[in-house]
């Protein structure tokens, strides 16, 4: 059996964080939530943690997701990077483009479309091998 499909949400919310875990439930997924960009920091930057991809609010407490996705790249953190969030202005959705976010996805969410953005479709291998 392969092994988990590791996911790092931070988000505030704690209806955001029960929904995501909800979707992505099952013995395919390993899901960690955090509540706020420091909390997710210090997640990512133990050497001994893998995260496959990390799905960002960008209005939190502390730091926002604009401000957390920059570190994550300045640290070169691998992982897919999904902005996960309720307002995004043109200005924020270009700043996370020029930081090449994986995907931008508004809530609400449809939980497909997240899902094809976390997990390639079962046929992405092969047509990239």
């Amino acid at each position: 059996m392969a092994a988990p499909l590791r996911i790092l949400t931070v988000d505030d919310e704690p209806a955001v964080a029960f929904s995501l875990r909800y979707v992505f439930s099952g013995p395919s997924y390993e899901v960690l939530s955090v509540e706020d960009g420091y909390a997710a920091l210090e997640k990512l930057e133990d050497r001994s943690e893998h995260y496959d991809a990390i799905i960002v609010d960008q209005k939190m407490p502390n730091l926002t997701g604009l401000e957390l996705v920059g570190k994550i790249r300045q640290r070169h953190i691998p992982g897919k990077i999904i902005v996960l969030s309720a307002q995004i202005t043109e200005d924020l959705r270009a700043a996370f483009q020029r930081m090449d976010v994986d995907a931008i996805l508004l809530k609400p969410f449809d939980i497909e479309a997240l899902r094809s953005v976390v997990i390639p479709p079962p046929d992405y291998e092969k047509s990239a091998s």
